[in-house]
Order: C-alpha cells, then sequence, then structure tokens
C-alpha cells in the first residue's frame, strides 16, 4: 500500500487494487512529496498495465512529478503537439513489461485537446481513495470516461469501458463540475441526467449520435479558447516534426558474440518488442553470399570494397536513427579486434586494425557470453576449444569500450532479450539526460 502522507483533501474509500511495484513506488513518491494528484482511469488496470497509466495532476506540479519520475527510472518521451499530456516511459526487467505513463494538467477532449472543461482544480478536490491510491470520485469518473469515449475515441465504446460506464453510472449525478458541464452543452431534448439513463441502458448509439451535437455546442460556446488550442497544438505538431531531429534520435546497438551466442535470435526478439520501431542492420565482414566464392582481385581493392559496403551500412544506420529507430548492428566491425585462429603478417594486422576502426562508436556494445559447450551444442561449428578463445577474446574487448556490457548468453532466450532491453533502456535514459 503506497505511503499515505501528503493526502490533501483525498477521502479514504473501501476496497482493493493491484499494483504493479513500479507504479506503487511512484505514486507513494508522489504522495510523499504531497503533490496533488490522481489516477484518470483505469485504475482497476495497474498490476500489468496493457495501456497508458493515466494520470491527473494538478498544473504547478509538473516539473516535480518528471523529477521523481525519472529517479524512479522513466524517461519522458519527446513528443509535441498533445495539449497538456506529458508521456513518460519505463522499462521492468523482471516482469518484461513496458509501463508508460500519459500525465495531463487539464481535462481536455477533442480534435487537438481544444475541448477544454476547466474541471481539473474542483476534480481533484473531489477525488477520493480506492486502496490508499487516489482516484477520481465515482461522479467525475463517469463523465471523463464517458467524454474521453465521445470524444476522443469517436463515440466507439469498447466492451470492457461499456461495463465498467455502466458501473460508474450508478454514482454519476448531476452536481459535479464535469457533470454541470456537459449539462450547460446539451442540445434541446438532452441532459445530463438523460445521458446517464442511455448509459444505463446501454444505448450507445444514441450517445455516438449526440457527440458531435455537444463539440459543436463547445466550440460555439467557447470559440476564442478553441481556436487558439488547435491553433497551437497543430504548430506544435508542425515545429515537432523539425525538433525530433534532434530530440528523438535513436540508440544503435552492436551486438558480438561467438557463433552459436544467440545474436540474430536476441535482435529478433528486441525488434518485437521494444517500445520504439527498431530495425536490424547486418555488419558481418567476411561472410560470402551462399554457393558464392571469393574472387581474387588486385591488391587494396578487396578491402576497399569491404571498408565502403560498411559505410554504406553504417549511413543506412544512421538515416534510421534520425528517423528516431532503434538500430542494431548484428556483429560489427570490432570483430577483427578478436584473435583469429590463424596468424598474420603484419600488413594483415594492419588491415585488420583499419576495419575494426571503420566506423563509429555505436551507442552501446552487447557482449553475448556462453560456454564453448553450449555453443558447439547450438550450431555444432569450429570446437569447443575454438570457441572457448573466441569467447575469452570477445570478453577481452569490454574493458577497450566505455558503454560495452556483458550479457550471459547460456540462459533462456527471453531472460537475455530483458536483460539486454532493460540495458538498451537505460543508455536511452542516459542520452535523454544528457541532452536535457
Amino acid at each position: 500500500m503506497i505511503p499515505a502522507t501528503g493526502v490533501g483533501e483525498a477521502r479514504e474509500h473501501p476496497g482493493k487494487l493491484l499494483v504493479h511495484p513500479k507504479l506503487a513506488a511512484l505514486f507513494g513518491a508522489l504522495e510523499e512529496e504531497g503533490l496533488s494528484w490522481c489516477v484518470l482511469r483505469g485504475e482497476r488496470d495497474l498490476l500489468a498495465p496493457a495501456g497508458d497509466v493515466d494520470l491527473l495532476l494538478a498544473r504547478g506540479d509538473g516539473a516535480r512529478m518528471r523529477r521523481i519520475a525519472e529517479d524512479l527510472g522513466f524517461g519522458r518521451v519527446p513528443a509535441w503537439g498533445y495539449g497538456s499530456h506529458v508521456f513518460l516511459l519505463s522499462y521492468d526487467e523482471d516482469g518484461d513489461i513496458w509501463i508508460k505513463l500519459d500525465v495531463v494538467t487539464e481535462l481536455a477532449f477533442g480534435p487537438g485537446f481544444s475541448l477544454a472543461t476547466g474541471a481539473e482544480t474542483e476534480s481533484l478536490a473531489r477525488r477520493h481513495r480506492v486502496g490508499g491510491i487516489p482516484v477520481l470520485a465515482g461522479d467525475d469518473a463517469f463523465w471523463a470516461l464517458l467524454l474521453h469515449q465521445l470524444l476522443d475515441k469517436g463515440g466507439a465504446v469498447a466492451a470492457g469501458d461499456a461495463t465498467r460506464l455502466t458501473q460508474l453510472a450508478d454514482g454519476a449525478g448531476k452536481d459535479g463540475p464535469l457533470a454541470r458541464f456537459v449539462d450547460s452543452l446539451c442540445p434541446p431534448g438532452w441532459s445530463a441526467g438523460r445521458i446517464v439513463g442511455e448509459v444505463e441502458r446501454g444505448d450507445w448509439a444514441s450517445l455516438a449520435d449526440i457527440a458531435p451535437r455537444l463539440a459543436a455546442n463547445w466550440r460555439r460556446q467557447w470559440r476564442t479558447d478553441v481556436w487558439r488550442r488547435m491553433i497551437t497544438n497543430r504548430f506544435r505538431r508542425w515545429s515537432g516534426k523539425w525538433l525530433r531531429l534532434s530530440r528523438r534520435r535513436g540508440l544503435s546497438v552492436a551486438l558480438l558474440g561467438p557463433d552459436g551466442a544467440g545474436k540474430s535470435t536476441l535482435a529478433a526478439g528486441i525488434e518485437r518488442s521494444f517500445y520504439f520501431p527498431v530495425r536490424s542492420v547486418y555488419m558481418g565482414l567476411y561472410q560470402h553470399a551462399s554457393g558464392s566464392l571469393p574472387v581474387r582481385r588486385a591488391p587494396g581493392v578487396r578491402l576497399a570494397s569491404r571498408l565502403a559496403r560498411q559505410w554504406a551500412r553504417w549511413l543506412k544506420a544512421a538515416y534510421h536513427q534520425r528517423r528516431g529507430r532503434l538500430v542494431l548492428f548484428d556483429r560489427y566491425s570490432y570483430e577483427t579486434l578478436v584473435p583469429s585462429r590463424h596468424p598474420h603478417s603484419r600488413r594483415g594486422r594492419a588491415r585488420r586494425w583499419l576495419l575494426g576502426h571503420s566506423c563509429p562508436s555505436p551507442d552501446l556494445v552487447l557482449l553475448l557470453d556462453a560456454p564453448g559447450e553450449l555453443l558447439y551444442a547450438r550450431k555444432g561449428e569450429h570446437d569447443v576449444a575454438l570457441l572457448e578463445r573466441q569467447r575469452e577474446g570477445y570478453r577481452a574487448l569490454q574493458p577497450r569500450f566505455p558503454r560495452a556490457f556483458v550479457l550471459d548468453a547460456s540462459r533462456d532466450a527471453d531472460r537475455v532479450r530483458a536483460s539486454a532491453t532493460a540495458l538498451i533502456w537505460r543508455e536511452y535514459l542516459r542520452h535523454w539526460k544528457r541532452r536535457g
């Protein structure tokens, strides 16, 4: 149960909520700091939230909220043009789950969140507690969820939300700030009381029909404010397209390890599960096309060809990074820094050094490590002794690069992926903090 300090005017309410440990830590810290906040909706899905965790926060508490969240491993996702919405993201390695907070300081709805109610302060003052967690009062929770469905979701009420609205309708009245506001916007023949009755009867078609009429009356009564919000939001969306080139730059991660360590499996797993878009780029130096044989060329041509191919791949990866994607390098030029099984002449060593330093360093290097016996059992290539020497060679790379980490690749593939994801996420947080 989260601490009860800093409660303010929130009232206790019987019941129990199951909350994810990372969210429980955050909620407890918000209470200790005395912030005025509450869960906006979805309070019964906080143990394993499948979607956003929506929070309402007092306008003046935004900076403190972000500081607290960042201390607990949340990072602010760069986004522009979403009204008062601030998005905070974190990854829990133990549960292998992404947790995203959608924090608002206004109860605003519709396109560009231009339909503002101004009911935030009074709604926060009326909040109560379920299992120690502050949530909207039943009346405000009903209207906030209904307006969200009618104005943000186009009137299409999902089955789960329909059930929740029906439950909340029992306590929905006309005295709350949101109820009074909706009542003032109703067209002739409609009222807040009638809307509650339609929800109780499950007449979602009638509610979908009235949604555009409510929005039209809203725009008519608050024309100046609505237009100001829409123009401001569009400008921020437009400017955000340029800002994300520098603020939402993705990261590059090199996956290294002997044959059988699971580099391709790990890359495919991260590509499926990572929060941001992922692109994999193969950076192997010596693999020939299937069925082809090396062609003898003039001295230096093969080296120049490999350098050009590596740079072409790296430039492709740089493009994806600029688009905000995570780039996974399956192998990297650093592999030439691992001692090979064959001796090399002075010229050969110089060529390998040049290839090993041919491309800029990735943001992160993950070295997949497993015993030689396991590597042999997985792929059946080379012999155990050679695989052990390669393993030690890859491990020796870690001190050479400041952002290199060794991963135990002998574990289950999902656990390896979760550990890699946690390391990558920490690197995102480090980069975002450095960029301010």
